[in-house]
């Protein structure tokens, strides 16, 4: 079957995040690999104070990660996210520019890393280099901000 490209975002307890990091990421893989995903690019965002709480945590760190994986498979990802103890919430997406978001994503990490800036947040399959996303904001918010500054100035 045909793989496809999503976008996942896990949330995580904070303090689980900031004691033991690593295994996070291998659950995370485990689940994906489970279900036939394959990891393309990952990123760690800073830890947020959450709205509400959420399974008792108020803080959370959220896992921004770009997979391929089987149509089929999203259904079993999901349920197997929620059955997790570790994963307070989960969403996947796949949308038309999810391709241009995630080398977008690649190209900022390569930039980075030319100017000699050190992020180690993030990991990408394919070159395994390190970036974090920038003032810790959230992607789409940022595009929005963009797009409203080019508008007030036309």
């Amino acid at each position: 079957m045909a793989q496809r490209l999503y976008e996942g975002m896990f949330l995580f307890d904070s303090n689980l995040a900031s004691r033991d990091w690593p295994s996070l990421e291998r659950h995370v893989e485990d689940v994906l690999r489970k279900h036939s995903g394959e990891i393309v690019y990952s990123e760690r965002w800073p830890d947020r104070r959450m709205a509400y709480e959420i399974r008792g945590c108020k803080k959370g760190t959220y896992y921004l990660t770009y997979f391929n994986a089987p149509p089929g498979a999203i259904a079993g990802l999901r349920r197997d996210c929620e059955l997790s103890d570790r994963i307070l919430r989960v969403l996947f997406l796949q949308e038309e520019g999810i391709e241009e978001e995630l080398e977008r994503r690649k190209n900022r990490q390569t930039v980075d890393a030319a100017e000699g800036e050190e992020r180690p947040r993030a990991r990408s399959a394919r070159d395994g280099e390190s970036s974090d996303d920038e003032e810790g904001e959230r992607p789409r918010t940022r595009r929005r901000a963009e797009e409203e500054k080019e508008s007030e100035s036309d």
